[in-house]
């Protein structure tokens, strides 16, 4: 699971500002609860990869995720 982090870590660094011309669509309630339980390391190996193409195509869920993170740290 840590190596996922470093992984989407690495991503995210690399995207730089370019990430801000992304879809910043507000989320539902179930995509919010999706992303705590991806920080908080609950989802299982499908369920991270069926949501990352999500998080990484909306600058809003970005921002949730990096918020959670920056909580549970």
């Amino acid at each position: 699971m840590n190596n996922d982090f470093s992984i989407l870590a690495r991503f995210l660094e690399n995207l730089g500002p370019e990430v801000s011309g992304h879809s910043a669509e507000a989320l539902t309630e179930g995509q919010t609860e999706l992303i705590r339980k991806f920080a908080e390391g609950k989802l299982t190996a499908e369920e991270r990869e069926g949501l990352l193409p999500e998080i990484l195509g909306n600058e809003t869920a970005l921002h949730e995720l990096v918020s959670k993170l920056q909580t549970d740290s």
